[in-house]
């Protein structure tokens, strides 16, 4: 997974002129240990200005700068 993500990230780089990455999540069908080491890897990326991780799960809370929750009220 980490492989594939690095060669989107340099096919976006090289192919469009943004400093904004989007990760659709990301850590789908990986287990905890897996998960935190993609999150750590995208969190690592320093080529774009900002990134932004849409998930379900709670890898990415520990390491982001900000966190964006939608609930809906019931």
């Amino acid at each position: 997974m980490c492989a594939a993500l690095a060669v989107r990230l340099a096919l976006l780089r090289v192919t469009a002129n943004l400093d904004i990455a989007f990760f659709d999540e990301p850590t789908t069908n990986m287990d905890r240990p897996r998960r935190e080491n993609l999150a750590e890897a995208i969190c690592n990326i320093k080529r774009f200005r900002q990134l932004f991780v849409i998930s379900h799960d709670d890898t990415f809370e520990k390491i982001t700068e900000n966190l964006i929750s939608v609930t809906r009220d019931e």
